[in-house]
């Protein structure tokens, strides 16, 4: 920690945190009257209360940090805190890591490295079997992902409590897409700012952040910094798709396609809201935000998921939702779902074992959000959860293995023979464009996303003529290369070979009526829209491309 200036050095952060703040110091636990002291009501970021939440929770955060409770981590330590999320297996470049995994041999060997052998009973041993229960258990990709995260906040703002000294603390929420406009930006106790509405000592930056863009529509190139007034874009950010749902499920488990994919008609509430807006919001702050073994690492994390929580509140407020119970991994159960045992530690580092249907209301949890997001009707019909139907692929335009690098890179497929004027407008096909066999080798310094028919020396910009989506790779594994999932239980299994999806007949059309495109071969592209020079670092495989008219 640079205590002249506040910021959370990452340096400083790997080797466990920073110096402890005497006013953070206070902690013991909560009396019941300390606990009731207040109402429980998680604010807006933005609003007073929600500002002087934020104080408080800097005092925590700076409290969990100390050296003397990191070295090994205690339960209420910022280290333990975030591996809760997930463990990155190389510490020293948590953004580029893959993951260390809940009841595998490769985690209790990091957990034996960190701990030792400690005397049996002794306080040593006790944070040992906690971090075995409770390390490594997020549930991405998973039918459990708000309700896991749910209780994950839960607990955390009781040990912020104990650690800010506070029993009124509440954490606060990021209402980031209330507005398109400067909800999109990171708060500014976030950010290294000349004009700080906080004291400098109270501040919450952190040094690994990617670029933003330029203004909130996610116009132009992405190369305003995050931590310097970028703007996450709002299409990609907005969460009406997800409230729109009716249903729960299915989750994402088996639906890595992006929006507007027709797949993604798909997905219940659960997945839509895993997708957009949680995985854009971690994709755009980039960073450790961009890889889920660092994510909980950053302070912004635990802002951005009391704002998913407040969506998942939202949704569960809606008239006429449900929670369609079924038998797979996507829609489990009721019996299942509910029964889901996690562990978790409270303000005294105990660990605590819940189930998560016991957190299906916040009131059963003794909270409540100042306000609610309201949904509005759809105005897509692909907001509308009519399921995709399968393709018949008569003929299609194939190119082989594409390697992307600093810089992008692109393929023209050609036609597939009898199909050189075949075009959406005339074949009467959905026109859908697959990447196959994606292969992650190392993050890129921004989201990449996919064009097609881009002209050479023509900026790529996704708000063009010419863009088709954006890879979520939040999901990927650097240490295998694929889509993490998750089997029965939620545990972590191993990566299917994943496949994106991009339906493209509606941009054909228009590039065809603005003259953009004449029909017959394409070009896709695979680029950062700016903020990447040119260079030799290969960011992901695509094991081969495929047309289908």
């Amino acid at each position: 920690m640079d205590q002249a200036n506040g910021r959370v050095d990452r340096r400083a952060l790997l080797l466990g945190g920073t110096a402890l703040l005497a006013a953070g110091a206070a902690g013991g636990l909560l009396t019941g009257a300390e606990a009731q002291a207040a109402p429980r009501v998680r604010p807006d970021i933005s609003s007073p209360a929600g500002q002087r939440m934020i104080a408080l929770y800097a005092l925590a955060v700076r409290a969990m940090q100390d050296p003397a409770i990191n070295y090994p981590p205690q339960p209420h330590s910022w280290i333990f805190q975030s591996y809760i999320h997930s463990v990155p297996s190389n510490p020293f470049d948590p953004a580029n890591s893959g993951g260390l995994y809940n009841g595998t041999p490769e985690l209790a060997t990091r957990i034996d490295q960190i701990y030792g052998n400690p005397a049996p009973g002794s306080r040593q041993a006790a944070w040992k079997a906690a971090a075995l229960k409770c390390w490594s258990t997020c549930t991405h990709g998973s039918p459990l992902f708000p309700i896991w995260h749910r209780w994950y906040m839960y607990y955390f703002e009781r040990v912020c409590r104990r650690m800010c000294g506070s029993a009124t603390f509440q954490l606060p929420y990021w209402n980031y897409a209330s507005n398109i406009g400067g909800s999109l930006q990171l708060p500014p106790a976030f950010v290294p700012q000349q004009t700080q509405p906080f004291p400098a000592q109270q501040r919450l930056v952190f040094d690994d952040r990617g670029p933003g863009f330029a203004n909130p529509q996610g116009k132009g190139a992405q190369n305003v910094l995050m931590n310097g007034g970028g703007y996450l874009p709002y299409p990609l950010i907005d969460y009406q798709p997800a409230l729109a749902a009716t249903r729960m499920f299915p989750s994402d488990t088996s639906f890595p396609d992006p929006w507007p994919s027709p797949t993604f008609t798909r997905l219940g509430f659960t997945g839509r809201l895993e997708c957009y807006p949680h995985d854009m919001v971690h994709n755009y702050v980039g960073g450790w935000m961009g890889n889920v073994p660092s994510a909980a690492g950053d302070p912004i994390f635990f802002v951005h998921h009391c704002q998913i929580d407040r969506l998942y509140a939202s949704w569960e407020a809606k008239p006429g939702i449900q929670y369609n119970w079924g038998t797979t991994d996507d829609d489990p159960s009721e019996a299942a779902w509910k029964g889901h045992a996690s562990w978790f530690v409270d303000e005294t580092g105990k660990p605590v074992s819940v189930r998560m249907g016991n957190a299906v209301d916040t009131a059963a949890l003794g909270y409540r959000y100042d306000n609610l997001a309201q949904p509005v009707p759809p105005v897509s019909p692909l907001l509308q959860g009519t399921a995709a139907q399968p393709l018949t692929e008569v003929a299609a335009q194939r190119a082989a293995t594409l390697d992307v690098r600093a810089g992008g890179a692109a393929v023209t497929l050609q036609p597939a023979p009898g199909l050189l004027a075949a075009s959406p407008s005339t074949t009467g096909i959905p026109a859908v464009l697959t990447l196959s066999d994606v292969v992650l080798l190392r993050r890129p310094p921004a989201p990449l996303a996919v064009f097609v028919n881009l002209p050479e020396g023509t900026p790529a910009t996704i708000d063009g003529p010419y863009y088709a989506g954006t890879l979520n790779l939040f999901h990927f594994d650097l240490g295998t290369g694929r889509r993490m999932m998750h089997g029965p239980g939620a545990a972590h299994a191993m990566a299917m070979t994943p496949d994106f999806t991009f339906a493209i007949g509606d941009l054909l059309r228009a590039q065809q009526q603005r003259r953009l495109w004449r029909g017959g071969a394409i070009t896709v592209t695979v680029a950062t829209p700016g903020g990447d020079q040119p260079g030799g670092t290969v960011y992901l495989t695509i094991g081969s491309i495929a047309f289908t008219p």
